[in-house]
């Protein structure tokens, strides 16, 4: 009975827990282990998972703290992920070739970025900055603009969806 209570809510899941994954290790291996961790976790934890009023969202954080951690666990060995040749597999998958055509891309999605940017409220636009250009955690944001921890967070992430989707919008045409 548990066994089948578990195959019908986790397993489906499986596809979203691998993409979250994969966004944040850049690798097809790496994103199925994380998914592997993630299910031995869950199966551990299997007696206790009956309160999850929600999988999707639990799944998901649990997925993000193992990536987290693996990442940690990379820049602790001195092992840090080549960011270079995680940017040009995923050009490869989008059918993009290296050189001029890369070039040319790379300064329009610096373009868009650009744009996307000047366009975003003036309070995301600042959070943004501080969060992903300048490298500041949210408590020194926090104490810079004198908003609510949860303020800064939830500016953050409104600038982050307005520009992930100006990049799928060029990227894919949506």
């Amino acid at each position: 009975m548990e066994k089948q209570v578990f195959k019908e809510v986790w397993l489906p899941l499986s596809d979203s827990f691998y993409r979250v994954a994969y966004s944040m290790l850049g690798t097809e291996a790496d994103a199925r282990d994380a998914v592997q961790d993630l299910y031995i976790r869950l199966w551990n934890a299997r007696h206790n998972l009956d309160t999850v009023s929600s999988p999707l969202p639990y799944g998901i954080r649990v997925i993000r703290n193992i990536c987290i951690d693996r990442i940690r666990l990379r820049s602790a060995r001195g092992e840090s992920q080549d960011v270079e040749s995680v940017k040009e597999n995923r050009l490869q998958e989008l059918g993009i070739q290296a050189g001029a055509d890369r070039v040319m891309i790379d300064r329009e999605m610096l373009g868009i970025l650009g744009r996307t940017m000047d366009s975003l409220p003036e309070n995301q636009r600042k959070v943004m900055e501080m969060r992903f250009f300048r490298q500041l955690d949210y408590d020194e944001i926090v104490e810079k603009t004198g908003l609510s921890a949860i303020n800064v967070r939830v500016l953050v992430n409104r600038a982050r969806k307005t520009v992930i989707a100006a990049m799928k919008e060029y990227l894919y045409g949506n």
